[in-house]
């Protein structure tokens, strides 16, 4: 109910959002440049406190991490601040997602590799 609760109130948000802010499209610019890169940084917090990224595609991360570089180049080259800096700011959170999950995926293939070491060791003890 909570998440059916979130949604409805976003939805809502994005209506307001955009029937106020519409004679200003810089401002509606600004405001979904912020939004759109504030929701990488939570997906960041969330995998440092939960310690857990089985869930997080590598490939799509790694296609966001290209498709927001291309975009931060081309703002340098038609002089768009606002799509600089937020798209550089996304750039370093995909890239923290992307070290995340290959940081547990390998710390996750150790402990795997460790148990199965150490259970092939108590086998051959017993004998």
């Amino acid at each position: 109910m909570k998440s059916i609760l979130i949604v409805i109130s976003v939805f809502i948000a994005t209506i307001i959002c955009i029937a106020l802010l519409s004679p200003w499209p810089f401002a509606i610019g600004t405001l979904a440049a912020w939004v759109t890169t504030g929701s990488f940084f939570i997906q960041v917090l969330h995998i440092l406190k939960n310690k857990d990224t089985t869930g997080i595609s590598l490939g799509m991360y790694a296609s966001l991490f290209f498709g927001v570089t291309c975009w931060a180049f081309y703002g340098i080259k038609i002089g768009d601040w606002l799509l600089i800096v937020a798209n550089v700011i996304t750039m370093l959170l995909a890239s923290s997602v992307i070290f995340l999950k290959l940081y547990h995926e390998r710390k996750s293939s150790f402990f795997k590799r460790l148990s199965k070491k150490s259970s092939r060791i108590k086998i051959n003890s017993e004998k």
